[in-house]
Protein backbone atom coordinates (compact mmCIF):
# COMPACT_ATOMS: atom_id res chain seq x y z
CA UNK A 1 0.00 0.00 0.00
CA UNK A 2 2.79 2.41 0.89
CA UNK A 3 4.49 1.74 -2.46
CA UNK A 4 1.27 2.55 -4.35
CA UNK A 5 0.89 5.89 -2.58
CA UNK A 6 4.54 6.68 -3.18
CA UNK A 7 4.24 6.12 -6.95
CA UNK A 8 1.07 8.25 -7.09
CA UNK A 9 2.96 11.13 -5.49
CA UNK A 10 5.82 10.82 -7.97
CA UNK A 11 4.52 10.89 -11.55
CA UNK A 12 7.86 9.89 -13.01
CA UNK A 13 7.96 6.50 -11.33
CA UNK A 14 10.82 4.12 -12.10
CA UNK A 15 8.78 1.87 -14.37
CA UNK A 16 8.14 4.66 -16.87
CA UNK A 17 4.35 4.37 -16.62
CA UNK A 18 3.87 8.15 -16.48
CA UNK A 19 5.98 8.63 -19.59
CA UNK A 20 4.03 5.91 -21.42
CA UNK A 21 0.69 7.41 -20.37
CA UNK A 22 1.83 10.84 -21.57
CA UNK A 23 2.90 9.42 -24.96
CA UNK A 24 -0.42 7.57 -25.32
CA UNK A 25 -2.34 10.74 -24.47
CA UNK A 26 -0.33 12.75 -27.00
CA UNK A 27 -0.92 10.14 -29.72
CA UNK A 28 -4.69 10.08 -29.05
CA UNK A 29 -4.81 13.88 -29.05
CA UNK A 30 -2.83 14.04 -32.30
CA UNK A 31 -5.25 11.62 -33.99
CA UNK A 32 -8.30 13.54 -32.72
CA UNK A 33 -7.03 16.94 -33.80
CA UNK A 34 -5.79 15.84 -37.21
CA UNK A 35 -4.85 18.82 -39.40
CA UNK A 36 -4.95 21.26 -36.46
CA UNK A 37 -2.09 19.47 -34.62
CA UNK A 38 0.74 21.59 -36.17
CA UNK A 39 -0.97 24.82 -35.10
CA UNK A 40 -1.22 23.60 -31.52
CA UNK A 41 2.49 22.90 -31.26
CA UNK A 42 3.72 26.20 -32.61
CA UNK A 43 5.38 27.85 -29.62
CA UNK A 44 6.85 31.00 -31.13
CA UNK A 45 4.51 33.67 -29.77
CA UNK A 46 6.46 36.57 -31.24
CA UNK A 47 4.86 36.24 -34.66
CA UNK A 48 1.22 37.18 -34.38
CA UNK A 49 0.05 34.43 -32.09
CA UNK A 50 -2.02 35.23 -29.07
CA UNK A 51 -2.88 33.80 -25.70
CA UNK A 52 -5.81 31.43 -26.03
CA UNK A 53 -4.97 30.33 -29.56
CA UNK A 54 -4.42 26.71 -28.57
CA UNK A 55 -7.72 26.59 -26.67
CA UNK A 56 -9.55 28.12 -29.63
CA UNK A 57 -8.13 25.52 -31.99
CA UNK A 58 -9.09 22.75 -29.59
CA UNK A 59 -12.66 24.08 -29.44
CA UNK A 60 -12.82 24.11 -33.25
CA UNK A 61 -11.49 20.56 -33.51
CA UNK A 62 -13.90 19.29 -30.85
CA UNK A 63 -16.89 20.79 -32.69
CA UNK A 64 -17.82 23.32 -29.99
CA UNK A 65 -20.71 25.65 -30.86
CA UNK A 66 -19.66 28.35 -33.31
CA UNK A 67 -20.84 31.18 -31.05
CA UNK A 68 -18.65 29.90 -28.22
CA UNK A 69 -15.57 29.77 -30.45
CA UNK A 70 -16.13 33.23 -31.92
CA UNK A 71 -16.83 34.72 -28.47
CA UNK A 72 -13.57 33.22 -27.18
CA UNK A 73 -11.64 34.69 -30.08
CA UNK A 74 -13.20 38.12 -29.56
CA UNK A 75 -12.56 38.03 -25.83
CA UNK A 76 -8.93 37.04 -26.40
CA UNK A 77 -8.27 39.93 -28.78
CA UNK A 78 -10.17 42.40 -26.57
CA UNK A 79 -8.04 41.49 -23.56
CA UNK A 80 -4.73 41.45 -25.40
CA UNK A 81 -5.18 44.76 -27.19
CA UNK A 82 -7.06 46.45 -24.35
CA UNK A 83 -9.75 49.14 -24.42
CA UNK A 84 -11.43 47.58 -27.46
CA UNK A 85 -14.63 45.65 -28.13
CA UNK A 86 -14.74 43.15 -30.97
CA UNK A 87 -17.42 41.12 -32.69
CA UNK A 88 -17.83 38.88 -35.68
CA UNK A 89 -20.63 39.61 -38.15
CA UNK A 90 -21.62 36.73 -40.38
CA UNK A 91 -22.30 37.20 -44.09
CA UNK A 92 -26.00 36.41 -43.89
CA UNK A 93 -26.50 39.33 -41.51
CA UNK A 94 -23.71 41.51 -42.91
CA UNK A 95 -25.12 44.58 -44.64
CA UNK A 96 -27.76 45.81 -42.23
CA UNK A 97 -25.91 44.55 -39.16
CA UNK A 98 -22.64 46.36 -39.89
CA UNK A 99 -24.30 49.72 -40.41
CA UNK A 100 -26.46 49.47 -37.30
CA UNK A 101 -23.62 48.26 -35.06
CA UNK A 102 -21.29 50.97 -36.34
CA UNK A 103 -23.95 53.65 -35.82
CA UNK A 104 -24.64 52.46 -32.27
CA UNK A 105 -20.92 52.27 -31.50
CA UNK A 106 -20.39 55.84 -32.68
CA UNK A 107 -23.42 57.02 -30.68
CA UNK A 108 -21.89 55.74 -27.45
CA UNK A 109 -18.48 57.21 -28.22
CA UNK A 110 -16.63 54.24 -29.69
CA UNK A 111 -14.41 54.56 -32.74
CA UNK A 112 -13.96 52.02 -35.54
CA UNK A 113 -10.53 50.56 -34.73
CA UNK A 114 -10.41 47.81 -37.34
CA UNK A 115 -12.79 46.06 -39.73
CA UNK A 116 -11.47 43.05 -41.58
CA UNK A 117 -13.19 40.62 -43.93
CA UNK A 118 -12.99 36.96 -42.91
CA UNK A 119 -12.31 34.99 -46.07
CA UNK A 120 -12.47 31.29 -46.92
CA UNK A 121 -9.53 29.65 -48.75
CA UNK A 122 -11.33 30.36 -52.05
CA UNK A 123 -11.70 34.05 -51.03
CA UNK A 124 -15.45 33.85 -50.29
CA UNK A 125 -16.52 36.34 -47.64
CA UNK A 126 -17.56 34.40 -44.51
CA UNK A 127 -17.98 37.37 -42.19
CA UNK A 128 -16.29 40.45 -40.77
CA UNK A 129 -14.16 40.92 -37.68
CA UNK A 130 -15.10 44.34 -36.32
CA UNK A 131 -13.17 46.01 -33.51
CA UNK A 132 -14.20 49.25 -31.81
CA UNK A 133 -11.95 51.33 -29.53
CA UNK A 134 -12.68 53.71 -26.69
CA UNK A 135 -10.29 56.30 -28.15
CA UNK A 136 -9.61 57.17 -31.79
CA UNK A 137 -6.48 55.22 -32.68
CA UNK A 138 -5.21 52.65 -35.15
CA UNK A 139 -3.64 49.23 -34.53
CA UNK A 140 0.12 48.98 -34.01
CA UNK A 141 2.04 46.51 -36.20
CA UNK A 142 1.94 43.94 -33.35
CA UNK A 143 -1.81 44.45 -32.90
CA UNK A 144 -2.30 44.04 -36.66
CA UNK A 145 -0.54 40.66 -36.42
CA UNK A 146 -2.87 39.62 -33.59
CA UNK A 147 -5.91 40.78 -35.58
CA UNK A 148 -4.72 38.80 -38.63
CA UNK A 149 -4.26 35.70 -36.46
CA UNK A 150 -7.72 35.99 -34.91
CA UNK A 151 -9.16 36.60 -38.37
CA UNK A 152 -7.46 33.45 -39.65
CA UNK A 153 -8.79 31.38 -36.73
CA UNK A 154 -12.28 32.81 -37.21
CA UNK A 155 -12.06 31.74 -40.87
CA UNK A 156 -11.08 28.20 -39.80
CA UNK A 157 -14.00 28.10 -37.33
CA UNK A 158 -16.52 29.45 -39.85
CA UNK A 159 -15.32 27.13 -42.61
CA UNK A 160 -15.37 24.14 -40.23
CA UNK A 161 -18.91 25.06 -39.20
CA UNK A 162 -20.02 25.42 -42.85
CA UNK A 163 -18.43 22.07 -43.73
CA UNK A 164 -20.26 20.36 -40.86
CA UNK A 165 -23.55 21.94 -41.95
CA UNK A 166 -23.01 20.66 -45.51
CA UNK A 167 -22.20 17.20 -44.14
CA UNK A 168 -25.48 17.04 -42.22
Amino acid sequence: MEKQIESQNHPEDRSGNAVTKMADHEARTKRALGALWPYLHCTDYRHGQFEGERQSLELISLGAPLARILNRLCLAIDVQIGDVISLVSLTDEQENHFCSVTQRALQVGLDVYSSTGILSPDQTLLGTLEIYACDPRRPTPHENELIERVNHLAAIALQHHADEQDFQ
